[in-house]
């Protein structure tokens, strides 16, 4: 039977939902740069023009905040990281002022502790003044863009990760700064923040551990399938998956898996290469091979992929594009299983409070369908210091005391997620999460893998479209062959790189 979700009026459309996780609101992202990245355009210039064109029909975001901060009533002395890790650095004594944007108006409470970490800092520093400016999500591409292209950029800014390696505008993380996140950081959030060789700074967006499997409870049930045995491999998961979906004469009536299949096609590359990740080394190679020298869209194992991607729909008949949008269908009770990030569980919450569901870690690939376990890939940003800064020694200084012991879990308890530092794994808060054990397991037990969203070569935007193309190519044309379909993205990746002088 299905559930009801609050008369069906539900909250979220095209998968951009508006909750406290950032992944609620990537997929606007996402598609909004695929369409200027896809060009093929090198200037930065194009870029600004594109996005400072596409404005007015983002003029309902949020105002834009940028307020110094108040000095706080009671602050405790203390050294800042650079005066620990660095002790050779003489403090300056003129008066200094830096300014830290972000974008993370949609986590409520941020703003004000972003304020409230800056007046302690200048307590602790009272020569150096920090403003804090709260950009509209809406509008946040245009600004950055307007701002990298004048050298007005911000000291520190919280930056969606493409785009600021895009732009060139990070600087490097200074050796004291890296040691500091060395010796505190998990192994995984580490890894979140290294592209290539290079820490520009720390992972910004929420710690998790990306897309995870959702599963109806209820309709495990019904089927006769334990509820509390989620599939772990692709062959369990096919299994499971048959015996879940329905059928009333010709037409699916639930289905076992839905799969997006519509929007922007970004987001849709984005769920494909997760499915392919069983197939693919990924703690070596994704998109690239080690050395992010060529692509490897056309090694076996993406082709290998992209066949069971197909075979989703045409070959074992668990899904259709013919369903509600997945997040839609699954809480319909349309679609048993889905792969969506942390956000969805507060969707669900939202939307619907009846479903009866459980998370655990994506399917790994094992003999004779994929040979690898699939790792956490969540999206990402980076909190650094901008390139233009006239006083980065200060600026870096005051970014990684944003993460300090303190101040760290202040912002991950605020905005969701797990923390960064080793010493907080076990708090009673994270616990309480309800991907924790799934968190666990995707980043500890399963191989870190070499995220997309850090590409050095800028590319992986208008990379991930194609294969949102490709996917669609494979869920809806019964003839669609993988291996040319995966050997023309190869042939595609070539000339971009060529394009871009690798």
């Amino acid at each position: 039977m299905l559930l009801s979700l609050k008369s069906c009026s539900l909250k979220a459309r095209n998968d951009q939902v508006q909750c406290p996780n950032i992944l609620s609101w990537t997929s606007t992202l996402r598609t909004s740069v695929t369409d200027v990245i896809c060009t093929g355009k090198k200037g930065l210039t194009a870029l600004m023009i594109l996005l400072l064109a596409a404005m007015p029909m983002f003029s309902g975001g949020a105002q834009e905040k940028e307020e110094a901060a108040p000095a706080p009533a009671v602050a405790a002395m203390e050294k800042t990281p650079i005066e620990k890790y660095n002790p050779s650095f003489s403090f300056p004594a003129e008066k200094i002022k830096l300014s830290y944007w972000h974008v993370l108006g949609t986590r409520p409470g941020f703003h004000q502790l972003a304020q409230d970490i800056a007046a302690e800092y200048s307590v602790i520093h009272p020569n150096v003044s920090i403003s804090v400016r709260e950009i509209p999500n809406a509008q946040q591409r245009a600004i950055w863009s307007a701002a990298f292209e004048s050298h007005t950029a911000p000291d520190i800014g919280w930056v969606e990760a493409q785009v600021g390696l895009m732009a060139k505008t990070f600087r490097p993380a200074p050796g004291w700064a890296i040691k500091y996140m060395e010796e505190f950081f998990t192994p995984y959030s580490l890894s979140l923040a290294r592209v290539k060789d290079s820490y520009y700074g720390w992972c910004g967006c929420e710690i998790d551990a990306g897309q995870m499997l959702y599963y109806r409870k209820d309709l495990y049930r019904e089927a006769g399938l334990d509820p509390e045995n989620p599939p772990e491999f692709l062959p369990d998961f096919i299994n499971a998956a048959e015996k879940l979906t329905k059928w009333e004469g010709n037409r699916m009536s639930q289905a076992g898996v839905s799969l997006r299949y519509a929007g922007g096609h970004q987001g849709i590359g984005d769920k494909f290469s997760k499915y392919v990740a069983a197939f693919v080394d990924t703690s070596k190679n994704f998109y690239y091979n080690e050395s992010y020298t060529d692509v490897i869209f056309d090694n076996q194992g993406w082709i290998d992929g992209a066949q069971f991607f197909h075979d989703l729909v045409f070959k074992y008949k668990v899904t259709n594009t013919t369903l509600p949008k997945p997040i839609e269908a699954f809480g319909l009770g349309l679609a048993a299983m889905t792969n969506r990030e942390s956000f969805f569980a507060g969707w669900l919450k939202d939307n619907a409070p009846d479903a009866e569901y459980g998370i655990a870690p994506l399917a790994s690939g094992k003999s004779p369908i994929g040979r690898y376990k699939t790792g956490a890939m969540p999206w990402l940003a980076i909190n650094g210091v901008m390139s233009d800064s006239k006083n980065p020694d200060v600026a870096w200084d005051f970014n990684m005391y944003m993460v300090n012991d303190k101040n760290e879990l202040r912002i991950s308890k605020n905005n969701g997620g797990m923390s960064r530092l080793k010493t907080a794994q076990d708090d009673p808060f994270f616990k309480e999460l309800p991907y924790y054990k799934v968190f666990q397991t995707m980043t500890k037990e399963r191989p870190i893998v070499r995220n997309v969203y850090l590409d050095p070569n800028t590319l992986q935007a208008e990379l991930e479209a194609k294969l949102g193309e490709i996917a669609v190519e494979l869920l809806t044309n019964e003839k669609a062959n993988a291996s040319e379909l995966m050997k023309d993205m190869a042939a595609y990746g070539r000339k971009r790189l060529k394009e871009i002088g690798m």
